[in-house]
């Protein structure tokens, strides 16, 4: 039996990958200023980069005070580096938009005592300050820059690279940033994407940052109490402590996690020698989990998050 072409992508395989490239830079351009229906897992990575978040917000909570726009991706194993060669490697003009806060490509770090609940083993978390400036962003020439550029082939590039990367498209989701609270004595970073061209794909980043976030699901009708009780936490915000936002989900939860507490800190460290929030107790309909990630491509704005 006559054996198929070994390789990184066989023969087969690339015509299928440029006729879903060339298909979807078709959708792309023909649906560019249009709101796309939610899409299903298979396709692109764009269809789910710019799903249409739903507004949740209500007048008996506290108010938005940004708007968080993130990623979640399946990373493939041993593909780590190559994955985060992409991103710093990209074009960027995310300091030049109005309303941007800061950013980071987050890998996710061993929770001790708790497993992975997925294999989104990476995330991308953009801060807006508001949802207009985040839309503003995705409808305009950024975001085609970032994804891809104009031609055909830079769009074919990223194709394939996301194919020999990661496990499928990523999966979005959308919050409200509530209550948020900043460290004045932070040294700004200014990485971001397309900040290390320098990156070889073959060794992962160093960290610039220690994130800890943690999960709530927050029972029907608590939503108010939680908020009040998050905004009058006394979490430690000792040396290394950067910002902390606890942030209200704008969409329907696939996930159940319908509130996510974020607190940014220079190193593991420094998170290390903090002190957790109280027992959010029967507020909950069940336990929170906490995630750690390390923050890399660090981009923050000159009035940081």
């Amino acid at each position: 039996m006559a054996r198929r072409p070994t390789g990184s992508i066989s023969r087969l395989r690339l015509p299928v990958l440029i006729a879903l490239a060339i298909g979807t830079h078709v959708a792309f351009v023909i649906g560019w200023n249009k709101a796309p229906a939610p899409a299903p897992e298979f396709r692109t990575a764009l269809a789910a980069v710019v799903a249409e978040p739903k507004a949740t917000s209500e007048a008996a909570l506290l108010p938005g005070e940004r708007y968080i726009a993130s990623n979640r991706f399946a990373v493939r194993e041993g593909a780590e580096a190559a994955f985060e060669q992409r991103w710093a490697q990209r074009k960027s003009s995310l300091l030049t938009l109005p309303g941007f806060r800061w950013f980071s490509l987050m890998r996710r770090v061993a929770t001790e005592g708790s497993d992975p609940p997925d294999d989104y083993s990476y995330i991308s978390f953009t801060i807006w300050e508001t949802k207009k400036d985040f839309n503003f962003w995705r409808k305009g020439p950024a975001f085609k820059e970032a994804h891809g550029g104009g031609g055909i082939m830079d769009f074919l590039g990223m194709i394939v690279s996301g194919f020999m990367t990661s496990k499928g498209p990523p999966k979005p989701f959308f919050w409200e940033g509530l209550a948020p609270v900043a460290s004045a004595d932070s040294q700004r970073l200014l990485s971001g994407p397309g900040g290390r061209p320098e990156a070889d794909g073959k060794t992962l980043l160093d960290p610039e940052v220690f994130v800890a976030t943690k999960r709530f699901n927050v029972a029907k009708g608590r939503e108010e109490d939680f908020e009040k009780f998050w905004s009058e936490r006394g979490d430690s915000q000792g040396t290394g402590f950067r910002f902390s936002q606890l942030l209200r989900r704008d969409q329907v939860p696939d996930d159940n996690c319908n509130y996510l507490g974020v607190t940014v800190w220079d190193d593991r460290a420094a998170f290390e020698k903090s002190t957790g929030m109280d027992d959010a107790g029967d507020m909950l309909a069940g336990q929170p989990m906490t995630l750690l990630y390390e923050g890399k491509l660090v981009l923050e704005s000159e009035a940081g998050p």
